[in-house]
């Protein structure tokens, strides 16, 4: 007590004599500039700009500029100006400031900044100006150093420094807190906050010159708990305030108990859990159950990760004479009085159903054999007897189902004819009054023998002489199996034996060397239960020229850009790549020539405005060129405007709506004129083409024939596959794509190809196919087991796709492909000249 009197007298003394110290030291800080001149504020550490506000009339009159510091006769910074300000002045700082310092002439009024002030910075300068034909000038300035406090210190009533974390103190209690500023010229202004929010900003001023601030919390609350208390200091506007907090920790009360275990009938005889959970308390309160009079002591408790609540489970074995006590939950404080709070529970004895399976029919699950019959039954323990009953297969309710030959009655499960597709596991669930009672699942594993994995047949377009891989896949249960391959093509169902096993996957090796082995190959997987019923079968054929273009559109038309998107048509088995040919329409030239290795979408730039074009687009693979298909387009007018009508149309008479209806049906009447007559053209037009080609090619077959004897036989097959008529125009991307076909006629190769992908929608789409086909193409050239110039499914191809991707392609432009084994270069014409009746024009 009496050093709590001490304490306050020496407090009411400071007090008084607080003000006395703030004047003396704002005297001291007020007598530093008493010469009027302009002054300006530094941070110490930071840079100092101190102006010099000349009065130039013109760059080329000043010839030095000489800064001084203090009384000093000597110079401190030189600027040689007598070569002009913006040609390059000399600037010499003197060791005093070295390189902290430069005179920016640059802005208006020039700068000397100086880094990294210290206090000795401060003080009077004075910027000299020689002129060359006028008398000197002198500006002079005050430059005021501006000292942060160190440090701010947080201390309690005893003088204790307080840091961070502080208490903790109890809940209702009063609080003092002492903030001081160490060091700081001038001295700096100390303000308490929470949250933001001031609470106390008039401090004083101690016999020793330190800021000092005093606040008093009255009494301490539950919102105060890990509340933020800030001690600022600042002494000036140019820096950030300096500060220190704490945080307060408390004693709370708990708030509130309750038992969260559902009030339901418990299990006589058995163990019963109940679960109580209280909050609010710091530290966490102590819970302590009751059954009756009598304390629980099978207990454990759990606190969440905030420690702000405590769970606390109680276990006991209940008894018939149990029912209707009162089971007690009590939470308490020891460190706060009259903090016990409590809950009530009563308790009344049942007990849910215990639940069992188990199977007939079989010794053991594992002998479970696809086919067989199997029985499983639901066994029940509940009191009360009535309960629900139903079933869990993987986790989903399942019900009888004549279909799948399943049955349920009297809590049982049957599965008259048991398939791979009963792997799972089942499980029974009853429930009454109580609950519910979950049996433990029991797992089903039928074994059953191989079945493809796939179920669909798949195709693989290939070139004479190349080796492709095909897999097979099966399921099969054990999965331990082994596998055979043959071949049924002209020559009949033949053996293969270049293939590899792994695990339920096989890889075959097949390498058609002539178009009378094409075929179909077939897969059989074997284990302990048998052979698969029906093989796996992959069709192997040549492949075909691909479909053209559909649904092409024309979008984003202006002066001098448009933009062709399509849908490309079937590949027939082979990579394609797709060309579009831009011809003006007024001249009969070939304007632009693009190609597209991803999909049929092109960007059109660089067009003449308001002029008309012809567009045919066309698709290629190794096997030829597609039919064209062909457009019309023409890029707007220079001095075209979209315009709006302004007027109402509530004026139309019935005759213009008459006349505009009539319009209508005779443009759409004219149209389909023009497209039955463009049909026929397309057909004759196709029909001589078609002629020409079978033509080139018994040309080039007789050709061949009187060939060297030396010559590889793949070399041939490959001037045959690269077509050098008119109608192949561009270099395909000729990356093997997989897809799934449908054969409509088994006698010769003609397929339709349903494509897994969509036509692109989007540049952006395209771009990412591109990068797709890019990276295939580059593991293709990888693949060691793979024929040099010839398509396979391990993605070989003929050409580089980057440099296909940056040519531009030119109706003389010829490529060379390259046979590296056999050091032969062939030329192929990549655009062809189209004859003004094959343009429409």
């Amino acid at each position: 007590m009496s050093s709590t009197k001490h304490w306050g007298f020496h407090t009411i003394l400071f007090q008084n004599l607080a003000p006395l110290y703030s004047g003396f030291l704002f005297v001291l800080m007020s007598l530093s500039n008493i010469s009027g001149l302009p002054s300006y504020e530094a941070l110490q550490g930071n840079v100092a700009e101190i102006p010099c506000n000349f009065t130039m009339i013109s760059e080329e009159g000043i010839a030095l500029i000489l800064w001084y510091r203090g009384n000093s006769s000597t110079p401190i910074y030189i600027l040689d100006a007598r070569n002009g300000l913006t040609n390059q002045p000399k600037h010499f700082p003197s060791d005093i400031l070295g390189d902290r310092a430069f005179f920016d002439v640059d802005v208006i009024p020039s700068v000397l900044r100086i880094k990294d002030v210290t206090e000795e910075d401060g003080g009077r300068y004075r910027c000299r100006v020689d002129y060359k034909h006028d008398p000197t000038e002198n500006i002079c300035i005050w430059l005021d150093i501006i000292v942060p406090p160190r440090e701010t210190i947080i201390m309690d009533k005893f003088g204790q420094h307080l840091h961070g974390l502080i208490g903790p103190y109890n809940e209702g209690y009063p609080l003092l807190l002492i903030c001081e500023a160490d060091g700081g010229r001038p001295p700096p202004a100390l303000t308490w906050k929470k949250e933001g929010k001031v609470l106390k900003d008039n401090f004083t001023l101690t016999p020793q010159g330190f800021s000092r601030n005093e606040i008093v919390l009255p009494e301490l609350r539950r919102q105060d708990l890990f509340s933020s208390l800030v001690c600022e200091a600042s002494n000036s506007d140019i820096g950030a305030p300096l500060f220190s907090s704490v945080t307060l920790d408390l004693n709370l009360k708990p708030l509130d108990v309750k038992i969260i275990t559902t009030n339901r009938p418990v299990s006589a005889g058995r163990q019963v859990e109940l679960v109580c959970e209280t909050w609010g308390a710091r530290p966490p309160a102590e819970i302590t159950w009751w059954k009756g009079m009598d304390r629980l002591t099978f207990v454990s408790d759990l606190l969440t990760p905030d420690n702000n609540k405590t769970v606390s489970t109680v276990t006991f074995t209940s008894e018939a004479k149990d029912n209707s006590k009162n089971i007690t939950c009590r939470a308490d404080n020891s460190l706060l009085k009259d903090s016990v709070v409590s809950d009530v529970h009563t308790l009344e004895v049942y007990y849910v159903p215990q639940v069992t399976v188990s199977s007939r029919n079989i010794s053991s699950l594992n002998d479970l054999v696809e086919g067989s019959e199997i029985t499983v039954d639901c066994n029940i323990d509940a009191n009360p007897p009535k309960v629900d009953v139903w079933w869990l297969f993987n986790g989903s309710t399942i019900n009888t189902n004549q279909k799948s030959d399943i049955i349920i009655a009297n809590h049982s499960l049957t599965i008259k004819n048991v398939t791979k597709n009963h792997n799972g596991r089942l499980q029974c669930v009853a429930a009454n009054k109580e609950g519910e009672g979950w049996s433990e699942e029991m797992s089903l594993m039928v074994n059953y023998q191989p079945v493809c994995k796939s179920l669909e047949s798949k195709e693989y377009a290939v070139l004479a002489g190349s080796k492709i891989k095909v897999t097979c896949e099966v399921d099969a249960q054990p999965s331990d199996v082994q596998f055979r391959w043959s071949l049924n093509n002209s020559f009949g169902l033949l053996s293969l034996n270049t293939f590899t096993e792994n695990g339920t996957t096989s890889v075959a090796l097949f390498s058609p060397q002539s178009e009378v082995e094409y075929g179909t190959l077939l897969c059989w997987a074997k284990n302990k239960f048998g052979e698969q019923n029906y093989p796996c079968n992959f069709t192997v054929t040549p492949g075909a020229p691909p479909e053209a273009p559909k649904n092409c559109l024309l979008v984003n038309q202006t002066i001098e850009t448009f933009i062709v998107r399509c849908s490309p048509g079937k590949d027939r088995g082979l990579s394609q790549h797709f060309q579009l040919e831009v011809y003006n329409k007024r001249n009969k030239n070939l304007q632009n020539n693009i190609s597209a290795s991803d999909a049929p979408f092109f960007v059109v730039h660089s067009l003449p405005p308001g002029t008309p074009f012809i567009l045919r687009i066309y698709s290629a693979n190794l096997r030829g060129r597609s039919p064209p298909e062909t457009l019309q387009a023409r890029t707007l007018d220079v001095n075209y405007k979209s315009t709006k009508k302004g007027k109402n149309t509530e004026g139309f008479r019935f005759s213009h709506i008459l006349g505009i209806v009539l319009g209508i049906l005779l443009v759409v009447v004219i149209l389909f004129l023009l497209i039955f007559v463009l049909r026929k053209l397309r057909c004759v037009h196709r029909s001589h083409r078609e002629q020409d080609i079978h033509n080139s090619r018994v040309e080039k077959d007789l050709v061949n024939s009187d060939a060297d004897e030396e010559s590889p036989k793949h070399d041939v097959q490959l001037l045959d596959l690269i077509s050098t008529k008119k109608d192949f125009s561009g270099p395909p991307d000729v990356t093997h794509t997989t897809a799934k076909w449908n054969h409509t006629d088994s006698g010769d190769f003609r397929v339709d190809l349903m494509k897994d992908r969509q036509s692109p929608i989007t540049p952006a789409e395209t771009v990412r196919w591109r990068d797709q086909e890019i990276e295939e193409a580059h593991r293709a050239k990888t693949d060691d087991e793979s024929s040099l110039c010839i398509i396979s499914e391990s993605s070989n191809s003929l050409y580089d796709l980057e440099e296909w991707r940056h040519k531009t392609f030119g109706p003389h432009l010829r490529t060379k492909v390259y046979d590296e084994e056999n050091c032969i270069n062939l030329e192929t014409p990549l655009v062809n000249t189209l004859t003004e009746g094959e343009m429409g024009i």
